[in-house]
């Protein structure tokens, strides 16, 4: 193992590309009508997934099956890949083993099998729970089925989150607090809510382009934000990262290794990796990705620094990153100002040999004497208001 990963908590991500159909705001990559490709796709990513393997296996505390729509494959195919990953890796006791799921998919068969397989956690694309909402974004599911999958999934799982978006066409701030205080009321223990973004590219930019349809102005996302905040918090769920709301416990841990730059694994077409300080992500074609997999029987490398090495030789990788200290404290600071204990400036100084009162206070001096800034003992931290010149503020720690 290496030295440097001894320490730490090693995540990984499995990327599922396919989907029943593309929703008009997506920009993950993400295919509709390749089902042809399924069976070839579980041979590649099992083999991508051995590709890590080495003397001594790499301990993972959490794992997350995201895509895509991984609740849209057969169970035997996440079966083979949960039981790919159990025969590479070491997986703790306690991991947190993620599935991202569509509410059409649920039924009490699949979350039973689910859970049999080692599935201890649910992400459910809920979006919204009005129908014309919906319908507009190309969702398959609506508001009854909605609520009828997480009532099932709460027969099975105990740790399930809920995504929502505020912004969407058509919706009103009325509309966004109905379908949060109806998700509420259901009672997961997480939600996650992101403010609707027009992605270059999609199908939404092309409506939005075309005025065909308008989205929620930045006063109204506003509104809805402070307003998920609010309530969220009179429901006693802890605010920790700008978009995601947990009860105690229930926080997702491995989307806290992202922002807290701890090292994780992501395998599939276009997952992304950071590991030894080094970030990379593989091909984005899931054909190329099928036909290029079969080289990764070629590997002999123990080492991560290895490993990198050959796939970037066989024209595996999409984009690699060398290690740049710059670009590290740039996202070391903007990363850890999306969390709610913000940016430890003792942290900061010891990680990077500086001093960060130095480098940045004089910017940040105008948010800390208008609020939006808390100086909060060794961390300056967003206050609530804050929470929404998050982006703003990260500007400043541009050099």
């Amino acid at each position: 193992m290496d030295t440097k990963l001894e320490n730490y908590d090693l995540g990984l991500y499995v990327h599922i590309p396919f989907c029943h159909t593309k929703c008009t705001y997506c920009d993950f990559n993400t295919y509709s009508g390749i089902e042809n490709l399924i069976l070839d796709f579980q041979t590649a990513i099992c083999s991508e997934i051995k590709f890590w393997q080495s003397e001594k296996p790499y301990l993972l505390s959490s794992i997350f099956i995201g895509g895509g729509t991984p609740s849209y494959l057969d169970i035997n195919i996440l079966e083979k890949i949960i039981s790919t990953i159990k025969n590479t890796f070491i997986i703790s006791d306690k991991a947190e083993i993620t599935l991202e799921i569509n509410p059409e998919d649920v039924t009490d068969e699949k979350s039973s099998s689910w859970k049999n397989i080692g599935i201890n956690r649910c992400s459910v694309g809920i979006q919204s729970l009005q129908d014309n909402e919906l319908k507009i974004i190309n969702r398959r599911h609506d508001s009854d089925k909605a609520i009828k999958s997480l009532r099932i999934l709460q027969n099975y799982f105990e740790n399930i989150s809920v995504d929502l978006i505020y912004g969407l066409p058509k919706q009103n701030l009325k509309s966004y607090i109905n379908t949060l205080e109806n998700i509420i009321e259901i009672n997961p223990n997480h939600i996650s809510s992101y403010s609707l973004q027009v992605e270059k590219g999609t199908f939404l930019d092309q409506q939005v382009s075309q005025k065909k349809i308008t989205v929620a102005d930045d006063d109204i996302s506003a509104a809805m934000y402070k307003t998920t905040q609010n309530l969220l918090s009179e429901k006693r769920f802890k605010q920790y990262e700008i978009s995601n709301w947990s009860r105690d416990g229930f926080n997702s841990e491995h989307n806290l290794k992202y922002w807290q730059l701890k090292p994780y694994i992501g395998v599939g077409p276009g997952a992304h990796s950071y590991l030894n300080k080094e970030r990379f992500s593989i091909i984005k074609s899931p054909k190329k990705y099928i036909k290029t997999s079969k080289l990764l029987k070629q590997n002999n490398e123990v080492n991560f620094k290895e490993k990198i090495n050959f796939l970037r030789s066989i024209s595996f990788l999409d984009v690699y990153e060398n290690y740049n200290k710059q670009n590290e404290i740039l996202e070391f600071l903007m990363l850890s100002l999306r969390l709610e204990e913000g940016i430890n400036i003792l942290d900061f100084n010891k990680k990077f040999n500086l001093d960060f009162n130095t480098l940045y206070l004089d910017d940040l001096k105008e948010y800390l004497k208008d609020n939006i800034l808390i100086k909060n003992k060794d961390c300056y931290k967003l206050s609530n208001k804050g929470k929404l010149f998050a982006n703003e503020v990260a500007s400043k720690f541009v050099k």
